[in-house]
């Protein structure tokens, strides 16, 4: 599990989003509430689907600009698959094997994210044993 996994809040542009992807060089964004409570997620798939293939190029046009400034709620998964630290890694892999997803946000009772599996987490732990 990477803990403090980076977050996101609902309002947060889209065009911010892609920016805390590349920085981070990370591909999924756990989105919360104003309570810091899990309520979505956004991944660098979400993104590339909803962004024009035109930004940043010189056919990019006014409509393309518009879009990066949309809040990240308006494309956001809101059913999310989630986890709590007590799980265990066999059970981890299972569920994401099962609904065909790349990340499990860990959450704590009260839905706030403790941090985060992904299939990248899997891959390091195996190449170090």
């Amino acid at each position: 599990m990477t803990r403090e996994a980076t977050c996101i809040v609902m309002d947060t542009s889209i065009g911010d989003c892609m920016e805390v992807c590349e920085d981070k060089r990370i591909r999924h964004l756990p989105v919360v509430d104003d309570q810091d409570q899990l309520v979505g997620l956004v991944t660098d798939r979400d993104l590339r689907y909803f962004v024009s293939p035109r930004t940043g190029t010189i056919s990019e046009n006014n409509s393309d600009r518009l879009r990066l400034k949309r809040p990240v709620h308006l494309i956001m998964a809101r059913e999310v698959v989630s986890t709590s630290p007590e799980t265990s890694l066999s059970d981890a892999a299972e569920l994401m094997l099962t609904h065909k997803i790349g990340c499990l946000p860990v959450i704590d009772p009260q839905r706030h994210v403790v941090g985060i599996v992904t299939t990248s987490d899997f891959i390091r732990y195996i190449a170090q044993g």
